[in-house]
């Protein structure tokens, strides 16, 4: 059961990676929403609803001209584990043309904070390394505990199994809550065209 339970979890997280396109090297969320509107009529719609949600983002391009829009969004603080934490950011980019928005995210970065203080910057692949990682780790204690005899060695790989079973669980909840955020912009966008969007 418990095997079958951390294929679930690996399979999620591959799901969720599999949302994101790697894209000269900078992993990529793309939705295409076709609208039957003209890009003069789409533009200020969707600069409008920017201004509107003015206090979630930061708008760092705002080119009528090309139709593009970008926008830099940060998340609220998120925990790896009791010590670690991150504050996730990307870049939104909506590009309108005639009948046609393509909303993209790129340069997922994570402002890592250990025991309170700001550390490096990391990308999206550093998360998808630290679900790699702990899935490895948890999967090299199952064998051990297979061929362990000891019963106090056996109870030690049982707790270090159960400790990374939660580190990874956490990792996924933050691959989660950032595909779900990309997903939550990309359907605003959709019922904001439409005509049915609702703040």
């Amino acid at each position: 059961m418990k095997k079958l339970s951390l294929l679930f979890i690996v399979f999620v997280s591959f799901l969720h990676a599999q949302n994101l396109e790697l894209v000269d090297g900078d992993y990529t969320f793309t939705k295409v929403i076709n609208v039957n509107k003209q890009k003069r009529n789409i533009y200020p719609l969707v600069k409008k609803w920017l201004t509107d949600n003015a206090s979630q983002y930061t708008v760092n391009r705002d080119d009528q001209r090309s139709g593009i829009l970008s926008f830099e969004q940060r998340l609220p603080l998120v925990h790896y584990n009791e010590s670690q934490s991150t504050i996730p950011s990307y870049t939104n980019v909506i590009e309108i043309k005639d009948r046609q928005v393509i909303y993209k995210v790129n340069h997922i970065v994570f402002q890592d904070v250990f025991g309170g203080m700001t550390n490096i910057k990391n990308d999206y692949q550093s998360l998808l390394k630290r679900i790699a990682s702990s899935v490895s780790t948890i999967n090299t204690f199952k064998e051990q505990l297979n061929q362990e005899r000891n019963i106090k060695n056996r109870f030690n790989l049982r707790k270090e199994i159960s400790s990374e079973n939660e580190k990874l669980s956490k990792l996924n909840n933050i691959n989660t809550l950032l595909t779900d955020h990309f997903a939550s912009n990309a359907d605003a966008l959709v019922n904001l065209l439409n005509g049915t969007y609702q703040q």
